[in-house]
């Protein structure tokens, strides 16, 4: 009998101590949580922004390492007498994504110094001036390569003074920096990520100055709320398109290490006759070949970013 009596108070004290931490974590969950302020959210969005550049601005040298190979591999199988015409097809094929990864790098290399200059002009805000001074074209050719349109149709050289430098803004997604208004804050232009957003402007800055107009032009709780989430929205669509980054960069670099491998493996065949060639090889150069449509078909592969939800 004792011992059930044991038994029955050590279930019971069991029984009230999970009840005390219940209890507990129910009062804990149902008190308020301390605000977070302009300063963590800016620390934790300027985090991402970091390592979604990084990680842009190393595809770009791997897309600029992809179309070094593929040169080489072209000069290799245009070396072999009486290929197959298809090759010739695919290094049509080939040939137009190439150019159309290195022209839209060049395009932005190209505006981003036209815009600099025009900035330099008497006729540039300064915030805006400041902005484009600080672009750098290594990001704007990231930018330019992988997500969407490269033009917003107008060169920025034939522009001038705060015509080009509002069009690079524009161009590069950086309607926050000319808007005004709450509405830069609250709204989809804040960051804006329907277009690039700006990340070509140097992150930290501009979320610096974002929050300093924050601070200084939204007075309610509510409206620095809106700011808050809107912030936070842009960090987690950031961190999205930085995770989609490195799943591009991750695809490109492994195709790209298995076509410098096959083409080390062909070196040996430059100037053969490809109807002297045994069947085995014959395979090897049409491996070859679609080893480098698919690398030339990553340098087209873009980001689709969405919006920021209001």
């Amino acid at each position: 009998m004792r011992r059930v009596a044991r038994e029955a108070s050590t279930f019971v004290a069991e029984q009230a101590s999970e009840l005390r931490k219940t209890a507990a974590d129910t009062v804990e969950r149902l008190q308020p949580k301390p605000q977070r302020t302009y300063e963590e959210v800016i620390a934790e969005y300027n985090a991402a922004f970091t390592l979604m550049s990084d990680s842009g601005l190393a595809l770009l040298r791997q897309r600029e390492r992809s179309t070094d190979l593929i040169t080489l591999v072209e000069a290799l199988v245009n070396s072999i007498s009486n290929t197959p015409k298809a090759f010739q097809t695919d290094f049509d094929e080939i040939d137009l994504r190439k150019a159309a990864f290195t022209d839209a790098a060049e395009f932005a290399r190209a505006d981003v110094d036209a815009a600099r200059a025009s900035a330099a002009g008497a006729g540039a805000g300064i915030t805006a001036g400041a902005a484009v001074a600080s672009l750098a074209p290594t990001a704007a050719m990231w930018v330019a390569t992988t997500f969407g349109t490269a033009s917003t149709g107008t060169a920025i050289s034939t522009l001038g003074g705060a015509a080009a430098t509002n069009a690079a803004l524009a161009w590069l997604g950086g309607g926050a920096v000319a808007a005004g208004g709450g509405g830069t804050v609250t709204g989809g232009a804040l960051l804006a990520l329907a277009g690039p957003v700006g990340w070509s402007i140097a992150g930290a800055t501009l979320l610096a100055s974002i929050a300093l107009f924050a601070k200084k032009r939204l007075e309610t709780r509510e409206a620095k709320q809106e700011a808050l989430k809107a912030v936070q929205q842009n960090t987690a669509v950031v961190q999205g398109l930085g995770a989609q980054l490195d799943a591009f960069l991750q695809q490109t670099s492994t195709l790209r290490e298995s076509l410098l491998t096959a083409y080390g493996d062909a070196l040996a065949l430059f100037g053969e006759d490809f109807r002297e060639l045994p069947a085995g090889k014959r395979s090897q150069l049409g491996a070859l070949v679609n080893n480098t449509k698919a690398c030339a078909a990553l340098l087209s592969q873009r980001i689709e970013d969405e919006p920021v939800d209001e």
